[in-house]
C-alpha cells in the first residue's frame, strides 16, 4: 500500500502537501518551539546532524520517523546541511492557534547560494548563486550574493571557459532551464543544480538584449521565488568585461597560492599574507581584488597614487585603521534591512557603523591631500539616519522582535505609557496596599499577584473577622491560611496592567517594523557608504604591508620587460621571517629565462615570487622589491607541481600536456608564462624532444615573458640559437662533503644536478645511495648512456650498510683520525664535538 492510499493526520497531511513542492529539499516544519522533520528527511537529517532518530504518530498503525531542532538555535543545524550542500525549507506558522489546524507555509528557501544569515555565511568570502543559459556555443553567466546585494553577468563564455569561472567564482549554486539536462549531467559534479523557467521584469535588464537579458532575469525570478519577497537589495547590475582584468584560471590561482592551495592552509596564501583588513567589507573586497587584478593602467595608477598619499603620514594612516574598528557588515545588514529579514541587532549595528564614519572622515580629512580629499567628499556622514536610529533602537536589543527590548523611552508617547504603566505595576502595588491598610485597619494585609489569579488582597484567617461589608470585598480564593479579595478598582487595574504589557510588545513591533521599513529607504545610499568604507579598508591596508614589509611602488611599462632588483616571494618572506634570499629578475623583450638547478634549491619559489608580483602589482598594490619595472599582462598560465586526474582516466603526463596545451593555444605577447619541469612525466628523451618543442614554440610563436625550469641540461645549448632566451640557475655548492642550498640566482647553466645528494638528505638507505652513485659515474663515462648491467649484492644490506659511509661521516672519521687529543683543552675538545655534531646533523 503506498502513500497515496494511507490516510494521514491533518497535520500529517499538511506536511505531505508542502513537500510535494519541495522534494529536493530537507522540510522544517514548525511544531511549536522546534522544527520538526519526518520520514526520509528525518532519517537523513539525525545522521548529518547527529541527533536522535523518534517516531510520531500519524494516524496510521506505524510511527513515522520523525526528528527536531529547537526553533531558537536552528542556525548551527542549517549551517552544517548547508555546508553538505543540501536544501532546507523553512515551514512557519501564518495563523495563530485557536480553532481547527493552524495554517503553514514555506517562508524561506535557505540554499548553498542563498544564504542571509550572519552565523551561516563567511564573512571574508562572497556568496555566490549563479544563472547560466546556454546560445548556441557560448554560454551566458548572471552571479550574485544575496546577502549584500552584489550582481554581476559574464556573456559569451566559451565551452572551456564555462567551468573554469564557475570554480574560480566558487559558485555554491547553479540554476539552469528545466529542458537542459545535458548540461545539468556535465556541471552536477562541480556545483549544486537547481532549476527554473521563470522571468522577473526589472529595472537592472535595460541596456540588455536577448538570452543575455533572459539570463539575469531567470536568476532574479529565482532568488524572488524562493525568498518569498522582493529582492531590493539588487540596485547595479555589473556587467563584467574580461578583457578589463588579468586572467588567472582555477588550477592556476592553486599553483600560484593565491587565495587557495593545493591541500595547504590558507594562512600560506598570498590573500592571507596581505588581508590585515580591519572589517568584512574591507576583507572582501581584497579577495575581489586579487580575483580580479586590473588591465586599466589609470586605475592602477590611482591606486599607488593613494598609497603614496596614504603614507606621508603614519600616524594618520594608523588613525585611520582605528576609525574603522567597530563597523560591522554594513552591506549584509543593508541586504536584510531591504529584505525585511533584519532584527533590532542589525539596527544596533548599522547605528554603531554610522557612528564611526565621522571618524574616518576626519582623519582623511587630516592628511591635507587632495586625492584623500576628493575621496572624503563621496563619503556620507548619514547624520539624520544615525539620529533617528541612536534616539529610537535600544542599546542592547535582542533577536526576537515580538518579545520587546527594541525601542528606548522617549521615542514614542504612547509605547513611553504602555513601558511606564508595566514597570510602575508594583509602585501602584504597593501604594495601594498602604493606602487598604489605612482604610480597613488591617495591618498584616497583603497585596500580591500571580499568573493564575492575577491580582488580589490576602487576609490572614486570624483577622477575617475585621471584613466589613462597606470595604466592597469580593471573595476570589480561600486558603488555608486566610482568604483572598479583589475590589472593583483592583480588577480594573488588573486589566490595564495586563492589556497594557500586551500593547506594549504589539506596538513595539509596530514601530519597529515602521522604522525598519523608514531604513530601508537608504538602501542605495548605505550600499555606496559600504563600498567607500570597503576601498578605504583595503588601500589602508595596502599603504600598511608596503610600509611594514618594505615593499616599493611598480613602474609600469609599455615594453614587455621584466626588470625586478631584490625581489622577495612575499609568502615564503613572512614564513621566514626576514631570512628570505632576494633575487634580481631581468627579462630581455619578450624574453625567456631557462632555470638549471638542484631540487629544492628554490626554482619553484623564484618563478611563483615574479607571478605574485605581478598579480600584486595589477591589483593596485606595492610589491615586495627594492624595484620592480613591469609591463601590464593580460593573463598568467602556469604548469606547475604533479598532478593525475585518475576520475577523468588522466595520468600525470596527460594534465602536464592538457595545462601546457591550455597556455600555448591561448597566450599572447602580453602575456606570463610559467613552466616547472615539462616533460618529467614521460621517458627522458621524449619529454626533453617536447620541451624543447614548447620553448622553441614560445620563442617563435608566442613570444611571451616565460620562465622555464628544467632538469634537462642539454636545453641549456639552446640559448646559442635562440637570441631571447637567457640561461639563469639556482646556486648550491657542496661544503663539508654535503649540499647547500644558496637560494640564489646566478647566469649561466648549472654544472650538475646534484639528484643524489638530495636523495642522501632525504635518508635513503645507504646501500641504495652507494649503488646510484656507481650508476651516474658509468653514465656520465658512458656516451652511449647503457644501464649499468653489473651485479650488485642487495642481500649484503648489513654488511655493506656497516661499512659503507657518507661522505660527511668519512670526513667526520678523518678530523677525529687527524685530531691530537694531547693538545686539546677541556673547551676546545667541547667545540671539536659541537663542531662535528652540527655536521653529522
Amino acid at each position: 500500500m503506498g502513500k497515496k492510499d494511507i490516510t494521514y493526520t491533518p497535520m500529517m497531511q499538511q506536511y505531505l502537501d508542502i513537500k510535494k513542492d519541495y522534494a529536493d529539499a530537507i522540510v522544517f516544519f514548525r511544531l511549536g518551539d522546534f522544527y520538526e522533520m519526518f520520514f526520509d528527511d528525518a532519517i537523513l537529517a539525525s545522521k548529518e546532524l547527529e541527533i536522535a532518530l523518534t517516531g510520531r504518530d500519524a494516524g496510521v498503525k506505524e510511527r513515522v520517523p520523525m526528528c527536531g531542532v529547537p526553533y531558537h538555535a536552528v542556525i548551527p543545524y542549517a549551517q552544517r546541511l548547508i555546508q553538505k550542500g543540501y536544501k532546507i525549507a523553512i515551514v512557519e506558522q501564518v495563523t495563530e492557534p485557536g480553532n481547527g489546524l493552524v495554517k503553514r507555509e514555506v517562508v524561506k528557501l535557505i540554499t548553498p547560494g542563498m544564504i542571509m544569515d550572519e552565523g551561516i555565511l563567511d564573512a571574508s568570502s562572497y556568496n555566490y548563486i549563479g544563472a547560466l543559459i546556454q546560445d548556441k556555443l557560448k554560454y551566458h553567466l548572471a552571479f550574485a550574493d544575496l546577502s549584500t546585494g552584489d550582481l554581476s553577468l559574464l556573456k559569451d563564455l566559451s565551452d572551456t571557459d564555462l567551468i573554469k569561472q564557475i570554480l574560480v567564482l566558487n559558485i555554491k549554486e547553479l540554476v539552469l532551464q528545466r529542458d537542459q539536462k545535458r548540461l545539468s549531467e556535465r556541471l552536477k559534479p562541480y556545483v549544486l543544480i537547481s532549476y527554473t523557467d521563470g522571468r522577473l521584469p526589472s529595472e537592472l535588464l535595460e541596456g540588455l538584449t536577448d538570452l543575455p537579458r533572459e539570463t539575469v532575469a531567470s536568476l532574479l525570478y529565482y532568488l524572488s521565488d524562493t525568498q518569498k519577497s522582493d529582492i531590493k537589495q539588487f540596485n547595479r547590475l555589473n556587467v563584467i568585461e574580461p578583457e578589463s582584468f588579468l586572467k588567472i584560471d582555477y588550477q592556476s590561482r592553486a599553483s600560484l597560492e593565491l587565495s587557495a592551495s593545493n591541500g595547504k592552509r590558507q594562512s600560506e596564501t598570498l590573500l592571507s599574507t596581505i588581508d590585515h583588513t580591519i572589517t568584512a567589507l574591507g576583507s572582501r573586497l581584497m579577495r575581489k581584488f586579487m580575483d580580479e587584478p586590473s588591465r586599466d593602467e589609470s586605475t592602477l595608477l590611482y591606486r599607488y597614487d593613494l598609497i603614496d598619499e596614504l603614507n606621508k603620514n603614519i600616524i594618520h594612516l594608523n588613525d585611520l585603521r582605528e576609525s574603522l574598528k567597530g563597523v560591522y557588515d554594513l552591506r549584509r545588514i543593508t541586504s536584510r534591512i531591504a529584505t525585511k529579514n533584519a532584527s533590532g541587532k542589525d539596527l544596533a549595528q548599522l547605528r554603531q557603523t554610522l557612528s564611526r564614519v565621522p571618524a574616518i572622515k576626519s582623519v582623511l580629512d587630516a592628511y591635507q591631500s587632495t586625492l584623500l580629499l576628493d575621496l572624503n567628499q563621496q563619503v556620507d556622514d548619514f547624520d539624520a539616519l544615525y539620529t533617528l536610529l541612536n534616539r529610537a533602537i535600544e542599546t542592547d536589543p535582542p533577536l526576537t522582535l515580538k518579545e520587546g527590548g527594541l525601542i528606548k523611552l522617549g521615542y514614542h508617547p504612547e509605547l513611553d505609557k504602555l513601558k511606564n504603566a508595566s514597570s510602575d505595576g508594583k509602585t501602584w502595588m504597593m501604594d495601594f496596599e498602604s493606602r487598604e491598610k489605612e482604610r480597613t485597619g488591617i495591618k498584616n494585609l497583603k497585596v500580591g499577584y500571580n499568573r493564575v489569579f492575577g491580582y488580589y488582597i490576602e487576609i490572614s484567617k486570624g483577622n477575617l473577622d475585621l471584613v466589613k461589608p462597606d470595604f466592597g470585598y469580593e471573595r476570589k480564593q480561600t486558603l488555608s491560611t486566610g482568604e483572598r479579595y479583589v475590589t472593583p478598582e483592583l480588577k480594573e487595574k488588573e486589566a490595564f496592567l495586563l492589556s497594557a504589557g500586551e500593547k506594549e510588545l504589539a506596538l513595539e513591533y509596530e514601530l519597529f517594523l515602521q522604522l525598519r521599513d523608514e531604513v530601508a529607504t537608504y538602501t542605495k545610499d548605505l550600499q555606496r557608504l559600504s563600498d567607500h568604507i570597503a576601498f578605504i579598508d583595503v588601500m589602508s591596508t595596502l599603504a600598511f604591508i608596503a610600509k611594514k614589509s618594505r615593499y616599493v611602488r611598480p613602474i609600469l611599462q609599455k615594453e614587455p620587460v621584466v626588470h625586478v632588483r631584490n625581489g622577495r616571494h612575499p609568502v615564503v618572506e613572512q614564513a621566514l621571517e626576514g631570512k628570505f634570499v632576494e633575487n634580481h629578475i631581468d627579462i630581455n623583450e619578450s624574453g625567456i629565462l631557462l632555470i638549471t638547478g638542484p631540487n629544492m634549491s628554490g626554482k619553484s619559489t623564484y618563478m611563483r615570487m615574479l607571478a605574485q608580483i605581478v598579480v600584486l602589482a595589477q591589483m593596485g598594490s606595492f610589491v615586495p622589491a627594492e624595484e620592480a619595472k613591469l609591463p601590464i599582462f593580460d593573463a598568467i598560465y602556469t604548469r606547475i607541481g604533479a598532478s593525475d586526474d585518475l576520475s577523468a582516466g588522466q595520468s600525470t603526463f596527460m594534465v602536464e600536456m592538457l595545462e601546457a596545451n591550455e597556455a600555448i593555444r591561448n597566450a599572447t605577447k602580453q602575456s606570463l608564462l610559467i613552466f616547472d619541469e615539462i616533460g618529467r612525466g614521460t621517458a627522458t628523451y621524449d619529454g626533453m624532444a617536447l620541451a624543447q618543442a614548447i620553448i622553441e614554440y614560445v620563442h617563435e610563436k608566442i613570444k611571451a615573458i616565460t620562465l622555464f625550469s628544467t632538469h634537462y641540461h642539454e636545453l641549456t645549448a639552446l640559448e646559442q640559437t635562440l637570441k631571447r632566451l637567457k640561461n639563469i640557475h639556482v646556486s648550491a655548492v657542496e661544503e663539508k662533503h654535503t649540499i647547500v642550498f644558496l637560494h640564489k640566482i646566478k647566469e649561466g647553466p648549472t654544472d650538475k644536478s646534484y639528484g643524489i645528494n638530495v636523495a642522501e638528505l632525504a635518508k635513503l638507505p645507504k646501500t641504495l645511495i652507494y649503488r646510484a652513485d656507481g650508476i651516474l659515474k658509468h653514465l656520465e663515462a658512458d656516451k652511449k648512456k647503457t644501464a649499468l648491467l653489473n651485479l650488485f649484492n642487495f642481500d649484503q644490506v648489513d654488511a655493506i650498510e656497516n661499512t659503507f659511509v657518507t661522505k660527511t661521516e668519512e670526513h667526520v672519521i678523518e678530523s677525529l683520525k687527524e685530531t691530537d687529543i694531547n693538545t686539546l683543552t677541556p673547551l676546545d675538545a667541547l667545540m671539536l664535538i659541537k663542531k662535528l655534531q652540527d655536521e653529522l646533523k
